[in-house]
């Protein structure tokens, strides 16, 4: 999990119009992927079979907000693997969920540019400086 879900779950919560998850674009994931969302009633969205549907830099969108799921294959700043390797685990509602650590989060706001990330970066680095062990 990335985003704005990953930011709520380490600080105070706020409002988000999705979730997100980066997800590794190779075919093992995709065949794993393309089997999910089918049983999850997604399959007249999906290209057809033999058809890539995990693209470097693509965006799969499902749902609309505030309850939409983006796949994502990149993210600005960090690659699949830094984000995986550093990743954290939380229990969210009796689930295990890899969640982007904060630091990688904030690697990847930072890199993203956009004025909204701004008070999460700043917040971030305000609770890593006063709790050094997250």
């Amino acid at each position: 999990m990335i985003g704005g879900y990953a930011y709520n779950l380490y600080r105070n919560p706020r409002a988000t119009g999705d979730i997100d998850f980066l997800v590794a674009a190779d075919s093992d994931n995709e065949s794993r992927l393309r089997s999910v969302l089918i049983n999850f009633g997604f399959e007249g969205t999906l290209p057809e079979s033999g058809k890539p549907l995990l693209e470097d830099g693509k965006v799969i969108m499902l749902g609309r907000a505030p309850f939409r799921i983006d796949l994502l294959t990149r993210i600005d700043g960090v690659d699949f693997d830094e984000v995986y390797t550093t990743r954290n685990e939380m229990t969210v509602d009796e689930l295990l969920i890899p969640v982007i650590s904060p630091k990688t989060l904030i690697k990847n706001k930072r890199a993203a540019g956009r004025p909204k990330d701004i008070p999460d970066i700043l917040e971030l680095q305000t609770w890593l400086e006063s709790e050094p062990d997250n």
